[in-house]
């Protein structure tokens, strides 16, 4: 949660969108909202390949594929809950943990925190090494990261976490048998990827407006969110893996 570069202002964006797409030959998905179809009830990507991409797609089909952290592999909500509780006595969950900006939470209006305030909490989390030895959010992530990289695309794990927080992240990824080529640290802009699952929403939004195939992990603080078409919504990895299999059947 609140991974927001709105509150991380002094760093710069990991990906300017503003860039041409590097020459390697990787995929953009973009979705067609024009389409001119009505969009069939079963939840169905429609999937295309953007003639105007300043990069062509090669014939390996092989993908970019970032992955977020914190609410896709390592549960970190229990921890976000208590850190509040304990430091100010806050109850997220009493106002349903509705929300992806903290400071749109009430209570934590009413007691007038910082964003210091609430970076501290998050640091605490981010760098305690006994809650990174917890099982994973989905134990069938390492199983789809690892059918990726043994296809042949390149997977990262992306994280706006601070690079004080790298080694109980590394620790947590090797634990658990997490597969992955790169660990990114602060990035605050995930675009520039052929797939980002992730379950911060201005993240997913702008990784879809971008061309990319955008999957927002679900959680209580994202359902507002409209997933009908790109992003997509995930409840599981077993979906994440559905989702992308089924965007590269399209494409090839």
């Amino acid at each position: 949660m609140n991974e927001n570069n709105e509150h991380r202002n002094n760093h710069q964006p990991f990906v300017d969108a503003s860039s041409p797409r590097p020459h390697d030959g990787k995929l953009r998905i973009a979705v067609d909202p024009d389409a001119s179809s009505p969009r069939p009830h079963e939840g169905k990507l429609r999937i295309a390949v953007d003639p105007d991409a300043s990069s062509p797609r090669p014939v390996d089909g092989k993908l970019r594929i970032a992955v977020d952290f914190d609410g896709v592999l390592f549960d970190h909500v229990p921890y976000v809950l208590r850190g509040f509780r304990d430091a100010h006595g806050i109850d997220l969950a009493a106002e349903g943990l509705r929300y992806w900006d903290f400071f749109q939470y009430r209570a934590v209006r009413e007691r007038n925190l910082t964003w210091n305030c609430v970076r501290s909490i998050l640091q605490r989390i981010d760098t305690d090494p006994v809650v990174h030895e917890m099982p994973p959010r989905d134990p069938h992530a390492a199983v789809v990261m690892r059918r990726w990289m043994e296809a042949g695309h390149e997977v990262k794990v992306v994280t706006a976490r601070e690079e004080a927080a790298r080694a109980t992240t590394e620790t947590f990824l090797a634990r658990h048998g997490i597969p992955h080529h790169a660990l990114v640290m602060e990035a605050f802009r995930k675009t520039g990827y052929d797939v980002l699952v992730d379950d911060a929403p201005h993240n997913v939004l702008m990784a879809a407006a971008d061309g990319g195939l955008a999957i927002l992990m679900d959680q209580p603080y994202n359902r507002d969110v409209p997933t009908r078409r790109n992003p997509v919504r995930a409840r599981a990895w077993r979906d994440v893996e559905r989702i992308v299999a089924l965007a590269g059947k399209v494409v090839a």
